[in-house]
């Protein structure tokens, strides 16, 4: 358990001028600490100074978050890390502090281990071998027998967690942007429009498009969150093969605003608890199953204002996400129901 009292200064480590996914729920985390009247800085890494004026991406902007460049290593603050920096659980400026990781996502764990050790087989190879030689690499067993507590976030990475005996404090979830919880009527604006995410979808994607180029489908790609909020809006259908390394928020988006969900089973989405959609709208990626999976779009288009209530209770879900999420820092973060 943390050891937190009215001194306690809480960092977030953060990438910086970075927007996505996970910045977004470290920036969240940052603001709802500060809301229960904890001292807390964003502490920002990897900041080019040349090419940036502040290390804070303009999407972040509104949270309004202090910055430290420093870090006041002592017994009583906390740092809380995404799993994609746990290099820096051995930093020695760090060495006092007391210090949480927090998994937004178990793949981008591995692939981040997979970039060290093949940035330490290059270096080892060349003059400055001696300076790199002895340095911790953040594997699965190097970071479990670190003085570190761990939080989860879907239930995906809670179950990686439990599965490899982590000492875990607690689950914290997120929430979706403000813009996606607006209550104005949108179905009846909807149009007969497949959406999907141009980024995380591939090849089978691909083939279930070509097969079914008399729909209408739009990619979803380089767009600002207000973009995506209005594709979402005209849309009947959102689609998703995509590899889910965790808790993914575009289907979560894409539910707020009242699209019908079909979905692969791939990562965190192979999970009810972290995507609980009918089994009809519930894929394996499989070639067989395209047929079916065209035909439940269709059926999604041709029959929308019946087939939208089917994933009525995971908006509803959805819509408590907020109040979730800050109930789940005081529980695991400052020890209050």
């Amino acid at each position: 358990m943390l050891q937190i009292n009215q001194d306690t200064t809480f960092y977030i480590i953060c990438p910086a001028n970075f927007a996505s996914g996970g910045p977004e729920d470290l920036h969240q985390l940052a603001a709802e600490l500060r809301n229960n009247g904890y001292n807390v800085f964003m502490h920002y890494l990897e900041y080019k100074k040349k090419k940036f004026p502040s290390p804070v991406h303009k999407e972040y902007d509104h949270f309004r978050l202090p910055y430290a460049e420093k870090i006041k290593n002592h017994p009583q603050n906390v740092l809380i890390y995404p799993e994609t920096y746990c290099l820096y659980l051995w930093d020695k400026r760090y060495s006092k502090a007391q210090k949480v990781v927090w998994w937004l996502s178990v793949t981008n764990f591995f692939l981040t281990l997979k970039k060290r050790q093949d940035y330490l087989e290059r270096k080892n190879k060349n003059f400055f071998k001696r300076l790199y030689k002895n340095q911790t690499v953040p594997t699965l067993e190097n970071v479990k027998e670190t003085d570190v507590l761990h939080v989860a976030h879907s239930y995906f990475s809670l179950d990686f967690l439990k599965q490899n005996n982590f000492n875990i404090l607690g689950q914290v979830q997120d929430y979706m942007d403000d813009m996606f919880y607006e209550n104005e009527e949108i179905r009846s604006i909807k149009q007969d429009i497949v959406i999907y995410n141009g980024v995380k979808n591939g090849e089978f994607l691909e083939k279930i498009k070509l097969k079914s180029t008399n729909l209408v489908w739009l990619e979803m790609k380089n767009m600002t969150l207000i973009e995506i909020a209005e594709c979402m809006k005209k849309a009947k259908v959102y689609v998703d093969f995509g590899y889910h390394p965790g808790k993914e928020k575009m289907p979560r988006e894409a539910c707020l605003l009242d699209c019908c969900l079909i979905i692969g089973k791939e990562g965190s989405a192979k999970f009810k608890e972290d995507m609980p959609i009918k089994d009809e709208y519930h894929f394996e990626k499989k070639d067989e199953n395209i047929p079916q999976i065209i035909n439940v779009i269709r059926d999604c288009l041709l029959n929308y204002n019946t087939k939208i209530n089917d994933f009525s209770d995971y908006k509803n879900v959805l819509l408590k996400e907020k109040e979730t999420f800050s109930s789940d820092v005081r529980k695991v973060f400052l020890h209050k129901n």
